[in-house]
């Protein structure tokens, strides 16, 4: 197994989802590669962060609706697939997976009033992140509070997309929020707001300098007002 093969293998293992041969061969290598330990500990603490997004799982009749609704594709014949096949299927799932739970998250507010549509709009959401996170370039960077929390971005320069996810930050101040900003050679546009946890997909990133996070007053601001609190390189 080449260098590059258990680079691509950092995200299965953070899920589990090594077999015992591929998990030795793996850990041998970690203990030599810093960029592997990095990217590790990135993907270790946004499983984490999905794991909390789900906590508060919606109604039985709402993930019946929902998986039907995503999962609307025919199922064929199973076929015989090779072991590099299997591997490279395996190493997808797992990031699908982190893709599903973002979702449900995502789905399990607003008291669970979700309508077809939204369905809908949850599959085509479903989709976008799940093209971020089984891209072969992903790449994951963050940036920790002083007072506690972090923003994660995942991104993919080949699928010209980011996800945000913003984690247990300190309160912005009362009548105030978050706003996520992609930040190119044109300006500031604005990604959406939060209050202490968030998570959002931003498309066209391939031009952007920076993803930059300001306090503003709720419901956000046209431009920023005040000096970004958190940026992060795309």
């Amino acid at each position: 197994m080449t260098t590059t093969d258990l680079h691509s293998l950092i995200a299965p293992y953070a899920l589990d989802a090594l077999d015992a041969d591929e998990r030795a061969r793996f850990e041998s290598h970690l203990e030599q590669c810093a960029t592997c330990r990095s990217e590790l500990a990135g993907f270790q603490e946004t499983t984490a962060l999905l794991g909390e997004s789900v906590s508060h799982a919606p109604p039985a009749a709402l993930r019946e609706r929902l998986l039907a609704e995503i999962s609307g594709t025919r199922q064929e014949r199973p076929v015989v697939t090779s072991l590099a096949e299997r591997r490279g299927v395996r190493r997808t799932l797992p990031r699908l997976a982190m893709a599903a739970a973002f979702l449900v998250g995502t789905v399990g507010v607003g008291g669970y009033a979700v309508e077809r549509n939204q369905a809908n709009d949850a599959r085509d959401e479903y989709a976008a992140v799940s093209s971020v996170l089984a891209a072969a370039d992903a790449n994951t960077s963050a940036k920790d509070f002083p007072g506690g929390g972090n923003v994660r971005m995942i991104s993919s320069a080949e699928q010209d997309t980011a996800v945000i996810f913003a984690h247990d930050l300190p309160s912005p101040g009362a009548d105030k929020v978050y706003q996520v900003w992609m930040v190119d050679a044109s300006g500031a546009t604005s990604q959406g707001t939060f209050v202490t946890d968030g998570q959002m997909i931003m498309e066209g990133v391939s031009g952007a300098k920076t993803v930059a996070v300001t306090v503003e007053p709720k419901g956000g601001s046209k431009q920023p007002t005040t000096e970004p609190v958190a940026t992060i390189p795309v």
